[in-house]
């Protein structure tokens, strides 16, 4: 690799770093309008992407499907969404025709939340795009 090239590698590494956090600071103040600033929470990725993915899918994803989807563990989902629940952002709901399993969906306020994450994960996609775009 020249020396050239190692400069403007280095380069888009640090435009990478310095966009990046530029877009969590947004991301967060996102999340802060979309929550509302008295339950402001830093919320996971893995709690944002069950959110959208419920969404998308309202009362037909479990924590099985979740976790074959997502790729986590049922644990992971389970902890992610107890907490998605505690803050009135999903709610279960159960068919019925089989009262065993129960499902999820987003809440007004987790929708408006999910929305903000997939306007958000999209413009990081973008951001990636450009950025490899570049090599």
């Amino acid at each position: 690799m020249t020396s050239n090239k190692r400069k403007e590698a280095i380069e888009a590494v640090q435009h990478f770093i310095m966009n990046r956090e530029k877009s969590l600071r947004a991301r967060n103040t996102s999340i802060e309008s979309a929550v509302g600033s008295d339950s402001v929470k830093n919320w996971s990725m893995t709690q944002l992407h069950i959110l959208s993915l419920v969404k998308r899918h309202p009362c037909q994803l479990n924590n099985t499907s979740l976790a074959t989807e997502l790729n986590l563990s049922k644990s992971a989902i389970t902890k992610a969404i107890n907490t998605l629940i505690q803050h009135d952002l999903v709610v279960t709901a159960k068919k019925t025709d089989n009262l065993k399993e129960i499902y999820y969906e987003a809440t007004d306020q987790g929708k408006q939340l999910a929305a903000e994450h997939d306007k958000l994960h999209q413009h990081a996609e973008e951001k990636y795009y450009g950025t490899v775009q570049s090599f």
